[in-house]
């Protein structure tokens, strides 16, 4: 399972380069907040987030609350993913 979070597609990946450092900014916040250690990374235009436990998915969709107004639509409109092929 993984949190995936979109990426603005215009101005040639400058939009995309600043969402993600907000995006990391606020989620080293929160990680660091809840004690939490994660992993990210990007795949063209998504961040992907994974976490060691799948009860952590749920508390971050019950905590997830950035601080920062800019590009906010980007931060709060995320997806849990539960991939098919999953071993």
């Amino acid at each position: 399972m993984y949190v995936e979070f979109s990426l603005p597609r215009d101005a040639a990946g400058q939009a995309a380069l600043y969402v993600n450092q907000i995006l990391t900014r606020e989620l080293n916040c929160w990680a660091d907040q809840h004690g939490i250690v994660y992993i990210a990374k990007n795949i063209k235009y998504t961040r992907r987030v994974t976490f060691d436990t799948d009860s952590t998915y749920s508390f971050f969709a019950l905590t997830w609350s950035p601080k920062s107004t800019t590009f906010q639509s980007y931060l709060l409109d995320y997806r849990l993913i539960e991939p098919m092929n999953r071993l």
